[in-house]
């Protein structure tokens, strides 16, 4: 979503020379300045009129040169002292005083600065406000505060007409959300019968903040053709799209089939396609030829023999974790590269799983199966979280605080993990125990990502014989 800016560059840019560019800017609808921090209440009132509107940049510590030209006419700052008391204090204004709460970012430009006159130990506090679709923010007063053109004060807003806009302005949001949830890949005849995994991730869900991946398509394909993360997915084949890039991996498959697929737009939204490994045979012991390399697949067969079957359908899930992982490191740096400091999020859906039933070479895992039966996928289509909104994502914490980058992807990898573990019935977390009787549930599912790697390189090296 764009909006206006008096600076020719992003906030994170910003210079306090930059400033200089306030003294054509006149307040109004998009632009107010505060010689002195206002209180809670006031910071709410602004923030929230600017949201309410067009959007818009609220200044602290700026002065207006008159009333009959309010552009910005000296910058005596705020004191350093002030700073983080006033950056605190918006933030806790606009979550306490404003439902719900909307989105803004803040930069602190410091002295001195002797092109606009900013003293040493002085800052000027730039606040953006992007116009919000998640309008209206209700002031805790009742007021919903909107920006008039001729004043710098917002005013409530009770007009039945425009606070009906408000309440519709995220439904071009919602139908865009389901659209592209509708909009699942392809497929041939044979693929129609054949079981994939459909990650859905995207870093600004409600388009709110510009977010645009500007790097050239040798820059992309560098990031997305390299080892990422602790788990490596290159991919071998990577180029443009109308809408961005799509990465795939055709080295030993037939370019015609729907391999593992990435298909990345510039705004950082992405469809990630897994295609997932399916053994089909008339009797459980016939899987041995598809298992045979497997730790636990006698187990696994002791489990089918069991139930009585016609025609085993079994989805091989020992590979997905350590794709995950792969998917997080590549999603992080993505990341990285479009300078999206924040979360993301995840939606995922299983496509063409009908009567499947499902194979992850764990010892308790297979233990559940023999306690509870095994589970089987009852639908052909499947996702979650439910709903197809933009409230209805996983958020993926980056956790930026861990230097630790194998931990970082790690856990980004589980919380992708657990809404597929859910809608396949396996375990989304099995408790590690003290007594280190129990393997570590993300080092279990990684061991059986690489017994799964083994037993497709001898199957390879057995069909080429």
């Amino acid at each position: 979503m764009q909006s206006y800016s008096p600076f020719s560059k992003a906030l994170r840019d910003l210079q306090s020379a930059d400033l200089q560019y306030l003294k054509q800017a006149s307040e109004g609808w998009y632009i107010e300045y505060k010689r002195e921090v206002p209180n809670a209440s006031a910071l709410a009132k602004a923030l929230s009129a600017f949201a309410n509107t067009y959007g818009g940049w609220l200044f602290l510590g700026v002065q207006e040169e008159s009333k009959e030209s309010p552009v910005a006419g000296s910058f005596p700052g705020i004191s350093k002292d002030e700073v983080d008391p006033a950056l605190q204090r918006m933030r806790k204004s606009a979550a306490d005083s404003l439902n719900p709460t909307p989105h803004f970012e803040t930069c602190v430009l410091w002295g001195p600065d002797a092109s606009i006159d900013l003293a040493q130990d002085r800052a000027v506090i730039c606040a953006w406000i992007p116009q919000s679709v998640t309008a209206p923010h209700v002031h805790k007063s009742g007021h919903i505060y909107r920006r008039v053109a001729d004043s710098s004060e917002p005013r409530p807003e009770n007009d039945r007409f425009v606070l009906d806009q408000l309440w519709r302005r995220a439904d071009a949001i919602k139908r865009h959300h389901k659209e592209w949830y509708d909009q699942d890949p392809e497929f041939s005849e044979r693929e129609e019968e054949l079981p994939y995994v459909r990650l859905m991730l995207v870093a600004d869900r409600w388009a709110e903040r510009d977010v645009w991946l500007e790097e050239s398509e040798d820059e992309v394909r560098a990031l997305l053709s390299e080892p990422a993360g602790v788990s490596a997915i290159p991919f071998d084949t990577v180029h443009t799209s109308s809408d961005g890039f799509i990465a795939r991996q055709l080295k030993g498959n037939d370019p015609q089939n729907l391999t593992l697929t990435w298909r990345l737009r510039r705004d950082l939204t992405s469809d990630v396609i897994i295609p997932l490994p399916l053994y089909q045979r008339d009797r459980p012991e016939n899987l041995s030829i598809d298992l045979n390399g497997y730790e636990y697949a006698e187990n696994f067969m002791g489990v089918l023999g069991k139930y009585t079957t016609s025609t085993l359908r079994v989805v091989d899930l020992n590979y997905l974790f350590n794709i995950l992982i792969g998917v997080a490191g590549i999603q992080d740096r993505l990341c990285e590269l479009a300078g999206w400091k924040e979360s993301y999020f995840l939606k995922v859906k299983v496509l063409n799983a009908w009567r499947n039933m499902l194979f992850i070479d764990v010892q308790e895992i297979i233990q559940r199966f023999d306690k509870f039966g095994p589970p089987m996928c009852l639908d052909s289509v499947a996702h979650l979280p439910r709903g197809t909104g933009p409230e209805s994502y996983v958020e993926i914490s980056r956790h930026s605080d861990m230097d630790n980058e194998t931990a970082r992807m790690l856990v980004q990898s589980l919380l992708m993990f657990h809404p597929l573990a859910v809608l396949f019935g396996v375990p989304s977390w099995i408790p590690h125990d003290d007594n280190d009787t129990v393997t570590p549930y993300h080092e279990a599912l990684q061991g059986a990502g690489r017994r799964a790697i083994e037993v497709q390189r001898r199957r390879n090296s057995q069909s080429t014989r």
